[in-house]
C-alpha cells in the first residue's frame, strides 16, 4: 500500500506540473488587484490535484461511492470554468446544489433525516463550501487547513471506523503535492475555487457522514476556526449594507496580512494550528463528540475571543484601512 501511495504521489506530482505549464500557455492566471492579498500573477486552478486524487482513489478501489464521486466531478468542473471564465453564481449555485444532492444520496441522507431538515442540511452545506472558498485567500490557508481537518479525520476514524482511510489519505497526498507549489512567500500556484470547492464538498461529505453515525451537530466544530471567521464577517458586511458576493478585505487573516504585513505562511499556519488544538482537545483526546451544551459554549467563546481580537486589530492598523 505505501508503493501504490508513492506512485498517487508521484502521479500527482506530474498532474501538478502539466497543468502549471498549461495555466501559464492559456493564461489561467491570477492576477493581483486592489483587493487581493497577494501582489504577484500566479497559476489558478491548482487545486485541479484534489478532485482528480478522489478519481484515483475511485478507480484503485473499484469504483466506490460513485455518487459522491459525481458530484465531485460537476463542482470541480464548474469551478474550474469559473476559474476561467467567472460564471453565474445562479449556475455555480445549482451546479453546487446538484453536486450535494448526489453526496447526500450516496450517503442514504434522505432516508435518514426528516425532510423538514433537509432545507436546514442544505442551507449548511452550502454556506460550508462557499464559505470554505472565501477564507482561500493567502499562499498555505487552504492546504495546511486542509491537512488538519483530514488528518484529525484519520485519528477520529481510529476510534469511530466509518470513513474510507484510503479516500481520505489520497487527499492528503494531493493537498501536500499543492502545498509544493503553494506553501511558500511567492506562491506559484493558487487552489482557484476547484481546489477550495471541491475540497469543501469532500469535507461536507466525510461531516454528514459522521453527523449520521453520531447524531451530534457539534461535528461542525472541526471546522470552528473558519467557520467563525466567515459568519461573522458576512454578517458584518451585512450590517454595513455591502454586497457580500463582492471582494473585500475584512476577514482577520486579510487584516493580517495586508494591514499587518505578517507572512501569509505564518497566518496560514496559526489558522491551522488553532483548529488542531480545537480538534485535540474536543474530538481526538476524549474520543467523542463535544456535547451540544459545550458545543455552544465553545462557539460563544471563541467568538468573543475572535470580535476582540479584531477590534484591537483594525484600531491598531486603523491608519492602513483602505
Amino acid at each position: 500500500m505505501i508503493l501504490s501511495q508513492i506512485i498517487v504521489f508521484l502521479a500527482l506530482l506530474l498532474l501538478a506540473l502539466i497543468y502549471h505549464r498549461l495555466a501559464l500557455k492559456f493564461n489561467i492566471v491570477d492576477k493581483p488587484n486592489h483587493r487581493s492579498s497577494h501582489i504577484h500573477t500566479t497559476v489558478r486552478g491548482g487545486g485541479i490535484l484534489f478532485p482528480f486524487a478522489i478519481i484515483f482513489w475511485w478507480m484503485a478501489f473499484d469504483f466506490p461511492h460513485t455518487w459522491m464521486v459525481l458530484g465531485i466531478v460537476w463542482v470541480s468542473a464548474i469551478s474550474l470554468l469559473d476559474d476561467i471564465y467567472t460564471l453565474s453564481s445562479k449556475i455555480r449555485f445549482g451546479i453546487q446544489f446538484l453536486a450535494l444532492s448526489m453526496a447526500f444520496y450516496d450517503l442514504d441522507v434522505f432516508t435518514q433525516i426528516n425532510w423538514l431538515a433537509l432545507p436546514v442540511l442544505y442551507f449548511i452545506a452550502l454556506a460550508v463550501i462557499n464559505g470554505i472558498n472565501f477564507m482561500d485567500g493567502i499562499n498555505g490557508v487552504t492546504g495546511l487547513y486542509g491537512l488538519v481537518f483530514l488528518g484529525s479525520m484519520l485519528a477520529v476514524n481510529a476510534y469511530l471506523g466509518i470513513f474510507d482511510e484510503f479516500l481520505i489519505r489520497y487527499e492528503i497526498l494531493a493537498i501536500c503535492v499543492f502545498l509544493i507549489f503553494n506553501l511558500r512567500k511567492k506562491a506559484l500556484m493558487f487552489a482557484g475555487d476547484i481546489g477550495s470547492i471541491s475540497l469543501a464538498y469532500l469535507m461536507v461529505y466525510l461531516l454528514v457522514q459522521w453527523y449520521l453515525e453520531s447524531g451530534s451537530w457539534t461535528v461542525i466544530l472541526f471546522l470552528l476556526i473558519y467557520g467563525l471567521d466567515t459568519a461573522i464577517t458576512i454578517f458584518d458586511r451585512i450590517r454595513k449594507g455591502e454586497k457580500i458576493s463582492e471582494p473585500h478585505r475584512n476577514h482577520l487573516y486579510q487584516i493580517l496580512a495586508n494591514q499587518g504585513k505578517k507572512p501569509h505562511v505564518n497566518i496560514a499556519l496559526a489558522y491551522a494550528l488553532l483548529q488542531l488544538v480545537v480538534n485535540f482537545a474536543f474530538f481526538i483526546y476524549p474520543k467523542s463528540t463535544p456535547s451540544p451544551l459545550v458545543g455552544a459554549l465553545m462557539i460563544l467563546g471563541t467568538g468573543l475571543l475572535y470580535l476582540a481580537i479584531k477590534s484591537f486589530l483594525l484600531k491598531k492598523y486603523s491608519n492602513n484601512l483602505g
